[in-house]
Formats: C-alpha cells, structure tokens, sequence
C-alpha cells in the first residue's frame, strides 16, 4: 500500500475518531478496549441501507474480499484502529468506514460514483 494511501487512511481515523467522540454521534457506553475485536482472518455477513446482502473476509495479509450478489472483489486492502476500520475495493473504486459495536460492525460506503449507502454486519465466523 503506498504512502498517500497510508496517509488518506490515517487522516479518515482521525476524522473517525472526532466524530465518535462527539456525544450526540456516540454509543452511550463504549466498547471497553478488552472486548475490541481482531478482523483479520475474520469473515462477516450483513445487509445494506438498499437491502443488498454482502460478506466481507478480512485476510491476514491485509487484503479484503468483498462479496454481494452482483460481484466477488478480491482487490482490496483494509486497515484497522482499535474499533475501527476502513477498507478500500477494487481498485479504490468503493471504499468505507466502519465502528465495531457490540460485536458487530456498522458503517458506511461510498464510491466514485458519488453513491453513498450505509451497512451493518455480523460476525460469520
């Protein structure tokens, strides 16, 4: 991953962190830092705001796999900061944000289309 990617990622952490820090976009109770979750090697499954199911494998090496009804993508990378993480596919065409929450992992996508669109996901495996 080169060094601007690296450097968008931190700066989308820091804007993250901002904003779950704000007590009206906050959980009332924080996910204490024992129960943060590691995605790698993990596999997760969940729906989106238009109702189109996904699974998301996020690989040891860093790599995503990116699987809904119309496409498998395994051109991807994601990166993770304690409870949150971003990942960018297909050739940073889609990318998203998202917050480990309780066990499961909210957020939103957006691509270079200017669509946008919200998801959340349960742990698979």
């Amino acid at each position: 991953m080169g060094t601007l990617m690296s450097k968008k990622i931190a700066g989308l952490f820091i804007v993250f962190a901002g904003v779950a820090a704000t007590p009206s976009l906050a959980a009332e109770t924080p996910t204490p830092k024992s129960q943060e979750i590691n995605l790698a090697g993990t596999t997760w499954d969940g729906v989106d705001s238009d109702g189109e199911h996904y699974t998301f494998t996020f690989k040891n090496d860093g790599k995503i796999v990116y699987k809904s009804s119309k496409e498998t993508i395994e051109n991807g990378e994601w990166k993770q900061f304690q409870n949150a993480v971003y990942y960018e596919a297909n050739k940073s065409f889609v990318h998203a944000l998202g917050e480990i929450v309780d066990g499961r992992i909210e957020g939103k996508s957006w691509n270079v289309r200017n669509s946008s669109w919200f998801w959340k996901m349960t742990r698979a495996n």
